[in-house]
């Protein structure tokens, strides 16, 4: 482990203080005597502790994609390593970064595990006992496919098992060695911590921030789908939805105030599990990332999502709907990528009646009353390009479009992206080595391990 990431963890258990308002809904009380959690209660609320464990998904990737962009003022004022991530070139990236923020919280989660391991489960602790072993399991699958779709190429069955993924650290020893696994291992490993967490969690948590069953279905089908395993994918997202299945309706402002500056409410009813992009790339902040012309215009009038998703000034149109109501990035899981994921899979699979009979659910509850048309298709092609489509339209700026961008070039789309800066075009071509974002340098030099081709 790097030894300044070991130095954060120390501070991080000597005392968990300074907590943010998330914190507070759950009652988090910081302890300052706390040295080494080694109670049940110690352990949860070393999960609990929202800033590491919800508020640290990989940033880097979104500032990659290309749902926005820069206005040349607006680049040429940015830090040289804000640019360069903004226009995939190579960077000399260093502590403290979102590599860190991940493995910090892989380290909590392995903590815990390990603390939990010489605590006897009894029936009189099962339930708590069971909550923190299944959310250790969670928070660091979670983490590490927020690694592994940022600095591993996309899974392609055929190359995986010799193509590098990320570093699994299982144990919270941080003498143990680190080296990269392959892609194939990596996927495995964040299965088999899914799974393992669906048999000791609650299908429904207290809390949002708080893994659950659904959680883990949500995020296995994302997994899944991430891998172009279709019908595993739709499984996992048809047990979620089957379980749990609720979309706001963008006509009723009590649900979504369209004229509020933030129309969504943080933890709405959509939301199966709360997180939230680290905030170390200010490039994707409202205040300075302009959302694609031409995606904002395949917003037709009767959507309500253009009136709840953006504000426009000066001709440029600005992300206003994140579920985190306001400026932060909600990087969590909601029950409409859930039918998109679903309807997505079933296209896939020759399910062109179920697919659109999902899209057509959600996009219903989206569109002014009396104003949707329901999608029909001709084909199972055409079926999933609508599909398609509005998941790009429905899901902007959480996270998502880099990991989909990889994922459909392995299967032949030939997405290519673009960026003009200062009357330059930059083209980042399909499969590029660079959709691997590099490993921080300090990393590399540490331990040896390869750095991505770039």
């Amino acid at each position: 482990m790097n030894k300044k990431l070991k130095t954060i963890t120390v501070s991080l258990l000597i005392g968990v203080a300074g907590m943010s308002a998330c914190d507070r809904y759950l009652d988090v009380k910081s302890n300052s005597a706390l040295v080494t959690p080694n109670t049940i209660e110690s352990l949860q609320r070393l999960l609990d502790a929202s800033r590491d464990m919800n508020f640290s998904v990989n940033a880097y990737a979104e500032a990659s994609a290309d749902d926005y962009f820069l206005t040349d003022d607006t680049y040429n004022a940015r830090p040289e390593s804000n640019r360069n991530v903004y226009t995939w070139r190579n960077f000399d990236d260093t502590w403290n970064n979102d590599w860190a923020r991940g493995y910090l919280a892989v380290y909590n989660a392995n903590l815990a595990l390990s603390q939990l391991g010489g605590i006897e489960r009894t029936e009189v602790n099962a339930s708590e006992w069971d909550r923190v072993y299944g959310g250790a399991h969670f928070f660091r699958a979670h983490q590490f496919l927020s690694l592994v779709w940022t600095y591993a190429k996309a899974y392609d069955p055929i190359t995986a098992d010799s193509e590098f993924g990320i570093v699994l650290r299982l144990d919270a020893d941080p003498t143990v060695p680190s080296k990269r696994a392959s892609l194939a291992d990596s996927y495995r490993q964040i299965i088999n911590d899914l799974k393992v967490s669906i048999d000791f969690l609650p299908l429904r948590s207290e809390h949002a921030m708080r893994p659950s069953g659904l959680a883990a279905y949500g995020m296995l089908a994302r997994a899944y789908l991430s891998m172009g395993k279709f019908d595993s994918a739709y499984v996992y997202a048809d047990r979620a939805l089957t379980s749990y299945s609720a979309l706001m309706d963008f006509n009723d402002p009590g649900q979504v105030n369209l004229s509020a500056t933030f129309p969504f409410q943080r933890l709405n009813s959509e939301t199966i599990f709360y997180a939230e992009l680290a905030s170390s790339q200010p490039t994707i902040h409202p205040n300075y990332a302009h959302i694609d012309s031409t995606l904002y215009r395949s917003y037709e009038d009767g959507d309500l999502r253009k009136l709840a998703y953006f504000s426009t000034t000066d001709g440029y149109a600005s992300f206003k709907g994140s579920y985190a109501q306001g400026t932060d990035g909600f990087a969590g899981l909601a029950t409409d990528e859930l039918y998109l994921i679903r309807a997505e899979c079933a296209a896939r699979l020759g399910r062109r009646e179920q697919a659109l009979s999902d899209l057509n659910a959600l996009l219903e509850t989206r569109w002014r009353n009396g104003a949707f048309r329901a999608f029909t298709a001709e084909s199972d092609d055409e079926t999933l390009s609508l599909i398609l489509a509005e998941r790009r339209k429905e899901l902007l700026m959480r996270g998502l479009r880099w990991i989909d961008v990889k994922r459909l070039n392995v299967q032949a789309a030939s997405i290519s992206l673009k960026r003009f800066v200062n009357d330059e075009l930059i083209e980042l071509s399909p499969n590029d080595n660079r959709f691997a974002l590099p490993i921080p340098v300090d990393i590399i030099a540490a331990t040896g391990m390869p750095q991505n081709e770039y």
